[in-house]
């Protein structure tokens, strides 16, 4: 039961339009900002309120951050695919990566 609610929580991440079309780039933007912003989201509140956590709602943020983490691999290899569907060779570039070092934040800090 536990695992079936775990996967309709996360199923809302997974990107159903044809790989590469308008609309794919369209959902993945938005999956993709969901994420950006939900994981800045829990590293800030692990950070500034981990003194008043307990260390079952620390252990819990940090499993969504994993799990978050999970599923930005997944976008950025969506990405990846459709680019060089499209002839488009990134290499060594990952979207997720280069926002979270705008940042200036490291994610082994927490």
């Amino acid at each position: 039961m536990l695992l079936t609610q775990e996967i309709t929580n996360l199923e809302r991440f997974i990107v159903k339009s044809p790989l590469g079309s308008d609309q794919f780039w369209s959902e993945w933007q938005s999956k993709s900002g969901e994420i950006v912003i939900t994981k800045a989201a829990i590293k800030r509140a692990l950070r500034l309120y981990r003194n008043e956590l307990s260390d079952e709602e620390i252990l819990k943020l940090s499993s969504l951050l994993e799990a978050y983490k999970e599923i930005s691999n997944y976008l950025e290899l969506l990405r990846q695919t459709a680019l060089k569907i499209k002839g488009v060779e990134a290499p060594n570039w990952d979207i997720f990566d280069g926002l979270e070092s705008e940042n200036g934040e490291e994610e082994d800090n927490l």
